[in-house]
């Protein structure tokens, strides 16, 4: 890699990844919604609130410019009717895409920069993303599995 710190090639592959599993998971997620697999509501659920808490955690640390997270801001997400799976999986791939955008233009020093949460402890924008991916590819292969003929 010409002239590319281990830091730098690192934060590269995870925007990749997180842009390719997002794809892959949206792509997969339908697929499993039209065959009206039983878990896969349950996926898009999962999906759509751990992107809603990484997107609040993300703007937090980036553009609130804070120390300390708050715990949650998202409680409305128990206590209103959600919109349906299709919906639901839509708003989760543009978000998705704009966390994506927000990622690939932030320097060096906002990939860093870290605030203290509560319970997760110190976060980073690396570690943030990074549990993205993780939750992603937890995802990807439950879907996976399901979908394969038997």
């Amino acid at each position: 890699m010409s002239g590319m710190s281990d830091p730098e090639t690192s934060r590269r592959w995870l925007m990749k990844a997180l842009r390719e599993a997002s794809g892959e998971m949206h792509e997969l997620m339908m697929r499993a919604l039209r065959s009206s697999m039983s878990d896969a509501e349950m996926l898009v659920e999962r999906a759509w609130r751990h992107e809603s808490i990484a997107a609040w955690q993300l703007g937090h640390l980036l553009f609130q410019n804070v120390d300390d997270l708050p715990l949650h801001d998202y409680e409305w997400l128990e206590q209103s009717n959600l919109p349906d799976c299709y919906e639901q999986l839509r708003e989760w791939y543009h978000t998705r895409e704009q966390i994506s955008g927000v990622l690939y233009m932030i320097s060096s020093h906002e990939w860093e920069q870290t605030a203290n949460h509560r319970f997760q402890g110190e976060l980073s924008v690396e570690s943030i993303a990074r549990a993205m991916h993780q939750t992603d590819l937890e995802i990807l292969n439950t879907l996976r599995a399901q979908l394969q003929p038997t």
